[in-house]
């Protein structure tokens, strides 16, 4: 067997070639073998590949295949940016010119395009270099010139695994700034125009999920009702247009628009039906508003109404559009999980403003200034705004990270009654409307009588007299004089009524009917509460996790409850502003995240932050037990100064609820527990990035820690800090005193910061941090703490502490990516999917070589 065809073993092992159009490297890498005695003559090529995460595929020709490195970030021309750059498996040679897509499920799906080739030339041996770690060149490429080199951290893992760095040395091709940033400058194929370009269309999303099968239906994500808007630029400001849901799917050339029911539509809008096919994509799943807008191009819901009835599309000026707001699925991609700001990127290529008809809108957002842009909306009729979190993925349901708010009191209503006309009017009088409350009963809410032309008092009666039945479908339908003359009708139809405001018996005043919404079901119509999300829990339900989401209201959360047999007060007291999340809502959180956090609190000493009035008021530390604290709170006796003190622990779900009683909005615990408590069970390095640090450095920077960590032999695991930085956790053996396990934690970060002295710092002096991510050795220490995984943080929005896998930190997880508001999603998946869950098993042991294995500090 030849050289090169044992060093592909491992290509080949890998891959499906009755599947994958990859080349198998069997044709060509005897004929490259010659070239290694001519070095002048080598080659490299580098390919961006869109699979589980982007990376750039750096590849050079060597001993007749190609070396390859795996890098996250792709090459920079800053001599600075040192880029981490993975050793994987070495390359067929005919493998550089390699561009399409790898079918889904097979090893590296996704992508691939031909981003850079050229020559390179050695500076000395290349396989002594190879060995050494250290490999020093001369790049002479399309986009990449000039010298380079690779630098491997460390010796290889028992794994085989290499973490290397990528870095350009300094020479005329050399550049800082935004000038060093090629990948972003040249994104562009270098492949030939004579070869066989890569099937599809033009557009692939970047940084997204691996391939999928395209759905055939999406769930709306449906906005909350608030009072005002959410302040900060990590919220979007969108427009919120008068006019019905669609959901578009597009699909080789045909394309069909859904309500947020899931009914096809597409026979009521065959002109935007046939504009969606033409856009250029090969499947796609895009989220809208269909609107009529009249000759100045202003919404008008009653142009649209009138469209819907069977109008001419085009009749008085009157035309169809769509406004396109998020992008669900692309090419091949389910785009959901990225946030909101990545996926309208995307959307903006799909639709980058409007077709030549003027059909196909894409809607614009501004970040921050919710304010200003809601006082606009309302100067120019607009029905309200929507404002988005920029960083939250589609969760395809109701949730806090749209927020709606309305120029004017507005929404839909069930139809369940009408009366006679009076006086010269024809057809019907007033119509009687409803909502369901908490337990799905039909609540009486008014009579609503103006708002009708001739023409819809004529059409609405026919509906009403074959829905008429004998009994009312209100539960507390009026009663004496207001009850004479009246029609009862079955609960089917919907209308959407502005009005005045509520009053304290729940009664609309001077509503005016709007439209009929056959895009909504009567069984989810519900009073809308500003603040208060349709997924909330109902308190008189509180002993119990309900399957499914009930709703509350804002008069029943006023009085105490009882949550897992503790009583919580004021359930209904906001203590995260911004997002409007309650006591009783941070105590169910607790409740189902309980199977996951419980393992992280049992026996050990906590400190927590407690900040009674919310995270917007004052808040302090407290480890030692106090006066009046719950019975539900447990004590452990710890060592301290010359004597012990009590401190508080947590151990099942009712201590859990009990914190947020005490108003708890930190769970900070040891590293020890309460059988050694001399003796800690995991070291934490805390990387605590400087302001002006990016988080692709905190990345690298996680992975650079990781990778000294598993050369030493020592697994370790990650968790976002739901602050600005990352925690590297490693769970040993309980056999060390603290002392040791402290000093050892310092040698490494020291070892680091020396290692790499412009990207880390061992020391806790804020001004020679800028730039710079403290490496935070100090929580190893006898009442040190670490905030606890799941526990939620006081920092605006409700971030959580989350464990995550190294993939998702590669994917573009950041520290404060999951809120309380959007962890349901990730507690559905950590039942397949815990990326702690060999966090103990078993227990690694810190021996004396890996003690011994660094400098002093």
């Amino acid at each position: 067997m030849s050289r090169s065809s044992s060093a592909l073993d491992r290509y080949h092992a890998k891959r499906d070639f009755s599947v994958t159009p990859e080349p198998s490297g069997h044709a060509h890498s005897a004929r490259r073998q010659g070239k290694q005695a001519s070095p002048e003559g080598l080659q490299f090529f580098i390919q961006r590949h869109h699979a589980r995460r982007l990376h750039y595929d750096f590849r050079l020709e060597l001993d007749g295949v190609l070396k390859s490195w795996a890098v996250p970030k792709g090459p920079s021309l800053d001599p600075h940016d040192k880029r981490l750059a993975v050793r994987v498996e070495d390359h067929p040679f005919d493998y550089g010119t390699f561009e399409g897509d790898i079918p889904a499920h097979q090893y590296g799906a996704g992508h691939v395009v031909l981003w850079d080739r050229g020559q390179w030339q050695p500076h000395g041996d290349p396989q002594a270099g190879l060995r050494k770690g250290h490999l020093s060149f001369l790049l002479t490429g399309e986009k990449l010139q000039g010298r380079w080199a690779l630098v491997r951290m460390g010796k290889p893992a028992e794994d085989g695994k290499e973490n290397w760095l990528l870095i350009k040395e300094e020479d005329d091709a050399a550049r800082t700034g935004a000038a060093a940033a090629i990948t972003d400058l040249r994104p562009e194929s270098v492949k030939d125009q004579g070869d066989t370009p890569s099937a599809g269309k033009a557009i692939a999303p970047s940084p997204v999920q691996s391939m999928s099968d395209m759905p055939e239906r999406m769930e709306a994500q449906l906005a909350t009702l608030a009072d005002s808007a959410p302040q900060g630029e990590e919220w979007l400001s969108e427009l919120k247009f008068d006019g019905y849901r669609g959901l578009c799917r597009i699909e080789n050339g045909r394309a069909a628009i859904h309500t947020r029911e899931g009914l096809d539509w597409s026979h009521r809008w065959p002109i935007l039906v046939e504009a969606l096919a033409k856009l250029p994509v090969d499947q796609a799943w895009i989220d809208g508003e269909v609107v009529a807008l009249d000759a100045d191009g202003r919404v008008s819901f009653e142009a649209l109404q009138n469209l819907v009835r069977g109008d001419r599309q085009q009749a008085n000026g009157i035309r169809l559009a769509l406004y396109a707001f998020d992008l669900l699925y692309l090419n091949g991609h389910d785009v959901r999980e990225l946030p909101l700001h990545q996926r309208k990127e995307l959307l903006r290529e799909v639709i980058p403003g409007g077709d030549e008809q003027g059909l196909l809108l894409y809607s614009e957002h501004i970040a921050g200034h919710a304010d200003e842009v809601f006082r606009h909306a309302c100067q120019h009729g607009m029905e309200g705004i929507v404002v988005k979190r920029a960083d939250a993925p589609y969760s395809g349901r109701r949730d806090r990270n749209w927020i709606k708010v309305k120029c004017e009191h507005r929404q839909e209503f069930v139809i369940a009654g009408y009366t006679e006309p009076a006086g010269q009017r024809s057809g019907f009088g007033a119509i009687l409307v409803g909502v369901h409350d908490e337990q799905g009963q039909l609540q009486y809410a008014g009579r609503v009588g103006t708002g009708f032309d001739e023409r819809l008092l004529g059409s609405m009666l026919k509906q009403f007299r074959q829905r008429e039945q004998d009994q009312p479908a209100f539960v507390n339908p009026p009663t004496g004089q207001q009850r004479r003359g009246v029609h009862w009708l079955k609960p089917e139809l919907v209308a959407e009524v502005k009005f005045a405001q509520w009053t304290k018996s729940g009664i609309l005043r001077h509503g005016s009917f709007v439209a009929l919404r056959e895009d909504k079901a009567p069984e989810e119509i519900v009073r809308e509460t500003p603040g208060i999300a349709s997924d909330e829990v109902h308190p008189e339900n509180a002993e119990a996790k309900p399957k499914a989401p009930v709703r509350c209201s804002a008069q029943n959360l006023s009085r105490p409850v009882m949550v897992e047999g503790v009583k919580l007060t004021h359930p209904g007291k906001i203590l995260f502003p911004d997002t409007g999340l309650t006591k009783l809502e941070l105590a169910r959180y607790y409740q189902s995240v309980a199977p996951w956090i419980l393992p992280e609190l049992k026996q050990r000493p906590l400190s927590l932050v407690r900040c009674p009035d919310g995270h917007a008021g004052k808040c302090f530390f407290q480890k030692h037990t106090g006066q009046g604290m719950p019975d539900a709170i447990e004590t452990i006796e710890v060592p301290e100064g010359e004597g012990t003190a009590r401190y508080m622990m947590v151990n099942d779900v009712a201590g859990l609820v009990a914190t947020v009683q005490m108003g708890v909005l930190e769970l900070h615990a040891w590293g020890a527990t309460g059988r050694a408590l001399d003796k800690p069970d995991r070291v934490v390095f805390d990387l605590d990035p400087a302001p002006d640090v990016p988080w692709d450095t905190v990345v690298e920077g996680a992975q650079l820690v990781r990778g000294l960590l598993e050369e030493l032999g020592l697994s370790c695991f990650l968790k976002t800090s739901g602050g600005k930085g990352l925690h590297v956790m490693v769970p040993i053996r309980p056999e060390h005193d603290w002392d040791v396990i402290k000093d050892w934690a310092h040698r490494l970060a020291a070892h680091l910061a020396r290692l790499l002295p412009d990207r880390f710092i061992a020391r806790m002096s804020k001004a020679a941090r800028t730039g710079k991510i403290f490496i935070d050795y100090l929580r190893n220490a006898p009442g040190a703490t670490t905030v606890v995984a799941y526990s939620v943080r006081a920092r605006d929005g409700a971030p959580v502490s989350v464990p995550i896998t190294w993939e998702e930190l590669e994917q573009g997880v950041q520290a404060d990516h999951f809120r309380v508001s959007t962890m349901q999603k990730r507690l559905e998946s950590l039942s397949h999917s815990d990326p702690w869950a060999d966090f103990n098993k078993p227990p690694q042991r810190l021996t004396r070589a890996m003690l011994d294995a660094f400098d002093p500090a």
